[in-house]
């Protein structure tokens, strides 16, 4: 786990191998509901992804707090996802 207890090394490793590469602002609407609300609005995979790496890369996942899992389920429930987007699964 993560030093606050959010993520596994291997989600970290999963978020920082994602591509960065949506729309900024796209990308700052999903960490605002995150923050707010704890959930993700709906919005394309990629920018899900990029979401993530964001997170994990600028070390801010303490902003969304268990907001995180719910990011790795949207990921996991997306229509468009590939099996190579999908995070690992927990074993907790």
């Amino acid at each position: 786990m993560s030093e606050d207890g959010v993520a596994t090394e291997g989600e970290v490793e999963w978020a920082l191998a994602g591509d960065p590469a949506a729309p900024a602002e796209q990308v700052e609407e999903v960490l605002t509901a995150l923050r707010s609300t704890g959930r993700t609005p709906e919005v394309g995979v990629d920018v899900l992804r990029a979401a993530a790496f964001r997170l994990v890369s600028e070390d801010r996942l303490d902003e969304v707090g268990r907001g995180w899992l719910e990011l790795l389920d949207a990921v996991r429930a997306h229509p468009d996802a590939r099996l190579a987007d999908l995070p690992p699964a927990r074993t907790d």
